[in-house]
């Protein structure tokens, strides 16, 4: 959808009934961030950097046929909420100050837009862009996808809202299509109802699944803008959008989807809404997650809305996807009724956006009692 919204943007759309109206040596590329999962679908794969999940065992096709940057990322370290900036960004080190949020809230703060950092960003970015310029002096990326704020499967990381915000507008700006992915981060994962918000940006293409039923049942939802849907008007079938999905809006989960929006949203369900009901209330205890980044075991946290992630420090080898280091830590807190999905050297725990706000701090304490306690890694 998004790489048709960019040829007909761009002039390349011809009347053609055939639909073979676009110059054959034309390599449209998508653009993407190291460390992103956007799915097991070969064509999402191939919008994905290498990785784990993209290794020959998981994907023997798999080439890679985008453009991917390494992102900026924020989490919580000893206590303080820090920026860490690629070299690739920014080769020298910048000063302390800047990269240090007196809060969590501070990171998403619009006053960032008109900062050195955001001047930062917008060159190297300008940069990459201008970098891809094909021969004939047309743009060869044809669509941004992202996870806005979260990226998931690929570590529980949080990017920068700044350098999210400024990459879709940048792309915005080139008439490039954005694709958020919100199959994690949609519908209250993230404290609001879509990350969007966080990024006070709005994406051309949306993808929700997970908790848009609640967690229920399987459905997952595409939306697109006007825009896009008018860029496959024509006067022949073949210019349609002819893909499509054998369960589509099957009447269970389109079900499952309207009442748990509808739980969600009113304060007489869900008890977490804060005043004026666009935001959830803290759902983990500041002060516990907090101590918890001191810990010397302890690399970084991420907490932000439904979801507490916490990275286990290890060396070399002994990180990512493949590390075992986290296996002991886990039956454990199984033995104390708590069931968390290891990645790696990366622990997480997720509650519902109706979940009570009392069960979220006794798992947390939990947790935080078994990191005290030592004795991580199996010998």
């Amino acid at each position: 959808m998004a790489l048709r919204k960019f040829l007909f943007d761009h002039g390349f759309i011809f009347d053609n009934p055939n639909g073979n109206g676009v110059d054959r040596y034309i390599n449209l590329k998508v653009l993407a961030l190291r460390g992103s999962y956007h799915g097991d679908t070969l064509g999402a794969m191939e919008a994905q950097a290498p990785s784990p999940y993209t290794g020959f065992y998981q994907q023997p096709w798999y080439k890679g046929r985008g453009h991917f940057l390494d992102p900026p990322k924020v989490s919580l370290c000893q206590g303080a909420w820090k920026l860490c900036i690629p070299k690739t960004i920014q080769p020298e080190i910048a000063n302390e100050k800047d990269l240090i949020f007196n809060s969590r809230d501070e990171i998403f703060h619009k006053e960032r837009d008109v900062s050195g950092i955001a001047d930062m960003y917008s060159s190297y970015l300008s940069k990459e862009l201008l970098e891809n310029l094909n021969p004939r002096g047309f743009i060869s990326i044809g669509a941004l996808i992202i996870e806005p704020v979260i990226q998931g499967a690929g570590g529980m990381e949080m990017i920068d809202p700044l350098f999210q915000r400024i990459l879709t507008k940048e792309c915005h700006r080139r008439k490039i299509p954005v694709i958020y992915d919100e199959v994690l981060t949609g519908f209250w994962r993230l404290g609001t109802e879509s990350a969007a918000e966080l990024l006070s940006c709005q994406p051309d293409i949306a993808c929700f699944a997970k908790l848009l039923t609640g967690g229920v049942v399987p459905l997952a939802v595409t939306l697109a803008s006007e825009a896009v849907f008018e860029a496959f008007l024509g006067d022949s079938k073949l210019k349609g959008l002819l893909h499509g999905h054998s369960y589509t809006a099957h009447a269970l989960g389109c079900t499952a989807a309207v009442k748990s929006i509808r739980w969600f949203k009113d304060c007489k369900t869900n008890p977490n809404l804060a005043c004026g009901g666009r935001l959830l209330k803290e759902m983990w205890d500041e002060n516990i997650v907090r101590q918890i980044s001191l810990l010397p075991a302890i690399s970084r946290v991420v907490a932000l809305g439904t979801l507490c992630a916490i990275e286990l420090q290890v060396e070399g080898s002994s990180a990512g996807y493949g590390s075992r280091c986290a296996s002991s830590l886990v039956e454990k807190l199984r033995d104390d009724g708590v069931y968390m999905r290891p990645l790696g050297n990366v622990i997480y725990v997720m509650c519902g956006p109706c979940t009570d706000s009392d069960l979220c701090y006794h798992v947390l304490e939990k947790v935080f009692t078994r990191l005290q306690a030592g004795g991580l890694y199996p010998p």
